[in-house]
């Protein structure tokens, strides 16, 4: 990102001139209040929405996986399986062995959609991104209705992921867990401003 700003209408700005370069393989926590900016910054990484000033380039191998703060609608009656196997033409050993990665195991994987929780929908969400090759995920508050141990297991089920993650959260535990001991970064959105923390 280049001088990036954005304001809705003829209003003020809500940010600008953001700054940021986001390597290969790295975790990035994007943290400020809510109304600073977010997910707005967030939609326009992803191509949602065009900034007022400045721009973003994203590299020419870069598939951007992008899960909102609204869960996707997926079908009620289809299955992880069916899901990650209409996502990534693959035989049923390698899509469990895929699903295996964020968590799903046993019948797990047949389990109908609408009897998931919503910490599992969760780690669906961003299975089928990654199936569909994604290598960059975009969360936008992925854990704010996950209790202890869904939590836990959405930071494992990232982990295994290889690639690169941006995620807009509030959740102190998660940020530890997800950037602490050097694993990734913090970008403090405020005043209009992102400030990388290392």
């Amino acid at each position: 990102m280049a001088g990036v700003g954005f304001g809705y209408g003829d209003g003020a700005w809500l940010f600008e001139n953001v700054e940021g370069l986001i390597s290969y393989g790295e975790r990035i926590a994007l943290l400020g209040a809510n109304g600073t900016g977010k997910s707005t910054l967030l939609k326009i990484i992803v191509g949602e929405l065009q900034p007022r000033a400045g721009r973003v380039r994203l590299g020419a191998s870069v598939r951007v996986g992008y899960m909102p703060q609204e869960q996707e609608n997926l079908p009620p009656t289809a299955t992880p399986l069916s899901i990650i196997q209409s996502a990534k033409p693959m035989t049923e050993t390698d899509a469990r062995n895929f699903l295996h990665y964020f968590l799903f195991e046993g019948d797990g994987a047949l389990t109908p959609i609408g009897k998931l929780s919503y910490g599992e929908r969760a780690r669906l969400i961003p299975a089928k991104l990654v199936a569909e090759g994604a290598n960059f995920l975009v969360l936008d508050e992925p854990v704010n209705h996950l209790d202890i141990p869904s939590r836990e297991r959405f930071e494992a089920a990232l982990d295994a992921f290889p690639g690169t993650v941006l995620a807009a959260v509030h959740d102190r535990a998660f940020i530890e867990a997800f950037t602490g001991e050097g694993r990734g970064k913090v970008w403090r959105l405020e005043g209009g401003r992102v400030k990388v923390e290392e």
